[in-house]
C-alpha cells in the first residue's frame, strides 16, 4: 500500500455526511467539476454529500440506489502525518492514519513518502 505524508492540515465541516449501505435510495444532483467522478447525493434525512458515481445505479431521473456500502468519513489530519492509503477513488484516497483512524483524504493533501 502507497504510503504518504500529510502536506496541510485539513478538517471536515459537514456534519451530517451521506452513509450508504447498499440498496439505499438517495436523490441525485450535479457532478462536482472540481472532482470528476463524484456526484451530490442526498437522503430522505437530510444527510447529503459526494459519491462516487460508480457506487450509484440509476433508477429514474434525479433518483439512483445505492450498489455498495460507502463510508463518508473525512479524516482529520495534521501536516506531518504519516498516512496509508488503502484504496484511491477519483482522487481521493483512503488512508489509515498511525492511530488506526480511516477516512478520505483528497490526494492534494498527500506526498508520497
Amino acid at each position: 500500500m502507497p504510503h504518504f505524508t500529510a502536506n496541510a492540515d485539513y478538517e471536515e465541516k459537514n456534519s451530517q455526511p451521506l452513509r450508504l449501505e447498499p440498496g439505499a435510495m438517495v436523490r441525485t444532483g450535479p457532478a462536482d467539476h472540481t472532482w470528476p467522478g463524484w456526484v451530490w447525493a442526498s437522503d430522505d434525512h437530510g444527510r447529503a454529500g459526494y459519491i462516487p458515481e460508480e457506487l450509484l445505479e440509476k433508477t429514474g431521473p434525479g433518483t439512483a440506489k445505492a450498489t455498495g456500502p460507502f463510508d463518508p468519513t473525512v479524516l482529520t489530519i495534521r501536516r506531518g502525518d504519516r498516512l496509508e492509503s488503502l484504496r484511491q477513488i477519483h482522487g481521493w484516497h483512503w488512508c489509515r492514519n498511525g492511530h488506526g483512524a480511516l477516512g478520505w483524504v483528497a490526494g492534494y493533501l498527500l506526498r508520497p513518502l
